[in-house]
């Protein structure tokens, strides 16, 4: 990172400190927050987190940690483009890279917010809870399992059908 992009960053409010509230503030509004519920959550008054969003105070490294937790977005998502765009193409995987080109592809941004939507869904989705909730119907199965071999080996119409 280059000091040229923090040039104006010892005063507030600079164009680091209002980017990042203006961030915050989008954030908090789609998760519909206000601004007292999400002050008391990151352990703020509601004038600290206001004085934050306007650019003139910027949070210390615990505070931003937790409103990456309760906002639901990455870190980087606080931060001015330029300040992480390398160095993010340079941590990103294979598949992460090819996921965001497939997505930069993807036209208007309410298509765009259905793709996160989606990808989010497949982020909380465990496979063990398909299995453990699987259990009792695979049990059923497996106590007809001679009825169920004889209707696949007739509807084949295979008489070497093995199970």
């Amino acid at each position: 990172m280059t000091l040229d992009k923090l040039k104006d960053y010892g005063t507030r409010p600079n164009s680091f400190t209002i980017y990042m509230g203006e961030q915050i503030r989008k954030a908090r509004l789609e998760t519909g927050l206000s601004q007292e519920e999400l002050a008391e959550k990151v352990y703020l008054r509601r004038p600290t987190l206001s004085d934050i969003e306007n650019g003139k105070s910027e949070p210390n490294a615990s505070t931003l940690g937790l409103l990456t937790f309760y906002l639901k977005k990455p870190l980087t998502y606080f931060f001015p483009p330029p300040l992480y765009e390398e160095s993010v193409i340079k941590d990103m995987d294979g598949l992460s890279l090819e996921m965001q080109m497939y997505f930069e592809q993807i036209y208007g941004d309410e298509l765009k917010r259905l793709a996160i939507d989606l990808i989010k869904q497949f982020a909380e989705f465990d496979p063990t809870d398909l299995v453990v909730n699987s259990a009792e119907l695979i049990a059923n199965r497996l106590d007809h399992e001679e009825e169920l071999t004889r209707f696949l080996k007739d509807r084949s119409g295979n008489s070497n059908f093995k199970k």
